[in-house]
């Protein structure tokens, strides 16, 4: 993709009038943001934007960036951010197809993190000695086996998982509530500079916005959206980790909890998923026989899946992504191109795709999609 990404999501972050549902439409009318941008009122009405965004568009390009959107690039700038809109070939597969993804993405540091394998391990802020120790050697476990592992940079649990696959050496990815040069809470900042260093911090929300009650649940989707699984180590009831696996078991995502006493207030969470049917975990090892992980494939079992062009265990296709694989070949396709020759929407084929591209049967490049194998 050509052009600065963060100055062009910034502009429509910056647009007044214009809804996050219209920027997911136009990012979808065109093969990249700057086009859309540039497209003009006639493209942006036939792409289905109605007509108050339009003139918002036509609004915004005519008077150019104001004074506080300038600010927010300069500072996001110094901090080293980028942006990853929806059409980016390092946007996270997975969460292009949740309901509803961001249009963009605003992170620090490695953006190659979000394309490995991603596991969340989430709890409680409260967490006890043992729910933090439990969270500590999780991270550390996943993030030894190859995952990334994915969480909310909140105290307690959260943190916990973050330094366990830190002190691993793997990588870790924090989903925050805020803007991405807000680090909350502030005694997380040294945490937050390493996962910089090792793997990176994520956000849909626009710089500068501050910790609300209402983002939270926000965050909590994109974590399990960006995830294989959802792992909750230790959580109250209600609590907000329980939200998290909701969303998870809603995108279609296995979700897995710690077995606790019925005596401990701070794992009642727990129990309810695993009464609920949700994987039971003792050590990363039940995650990891769970999802078919290939690092405890024998060396002639994945050789054999590669060589014949099926999926790793624990990647049965469905239906849709067995059809859209047929129709792929190492050439690229764009997704409005196989949704036409399918006969299907261009939901339908992102949604597809995206379990051969975690199957490892394709990939994006520039022009669409290929098969790999």
């Amino acid at each position: 993709m050509s052009g600065d990404s963060l100055a062009h999501c910034l502009q429509l972050d910056f647009c007044d009038g214009l809804t996050v549902a219209d920027a997911r439409t136009l990012l979808a009318a065109f093969p990249d943001i700057e086009h859309g941008l540039a497209a003009g009122a006639r493209a942006w009405r036939d792409a289905g934007l109605a007509p108050a965004a339009c003139s918002a568009l036509t609004s915004r390009r005519r008077r150019g960036p104001g004074r506080e959107e300038a600010a927010a690039l300069e500072r996001l700038r110094r901090l080293g951010a980028c942006a990853l809109p929806l059409g980016d070939p390092r946007y996270p597969a997975l969460l292009r197809v949740i309901p509803a993804p961001p249009p963009w993405l605003y992170l620090r540091g490695n953006p190659a993190a979000l394309a490995v394998p991603q596991v969340a391990v989430v709890g409680s802020r409260r967490a006890s000695a043992l729910g933090g120790r439990a969270a500590k050697e999780l991270g550390g476990e996943l993030a030894q086996a190859g995952l990334t592992v994915t969480s909310g940079l909140a105290i307690g649990i959260d943190g916990c998982a973050h330094r366990g696959a830190l002190e691993a050496g793997g990588d870790t990815v924090a989903v925050m509530a805020t803007g991405i040069d807000k680090v909350y809470p502030r005694r997380h900042r040294e945490l937050a500079e390493a996962i910089v260093e090792r793997g990176c911090l994520v956000t849909e929300l626009p710089p500068g916005t501050g910790p609300r009650p209402a983002q939270f649940p926000r965050r909590n989707r994109l974590i399990s959206g960006l995830s294989l699984g959802t792992v909750v180590v230790e959580a109250a009831l209600p609590s907000g980790s329980l939200l998290t696996a909701h969303a998870a078991a809603a995108q279609g995502r296995d979700v897995f909890a710690v077995p606790w006493s019925r005596f401990h207030p701070g794992g009642r969470g727990c129990l309810q998923l695993l009464r609920d049917g949700a994987g039971l975990v003792e050590s990363a090892a039940d995650v990891l026989l769970s999802l078919g992980w290939p690092g405890l494939l024998s060396p002639t079992a994945a050789e054999d899946a590669a060589a014949h062009g099926t999926p790793l265990p624990g990647y049965d296709l469905s239906g849709p992504a067995r059809r859209l694989l047929g129709a792929l070949d190492a050439g690229e396709r764009a997704p409005d191109r196989l949704a036409t020759d399918l006969g299907e929407s261009v939901e339908w084929v992102l949604t597809a795709v995206g379990e051969l591209e975690l199957a490892g049967l394709a990939d994006r490049g520039v022009g669409g999609y290929r098969r790999l194998r």
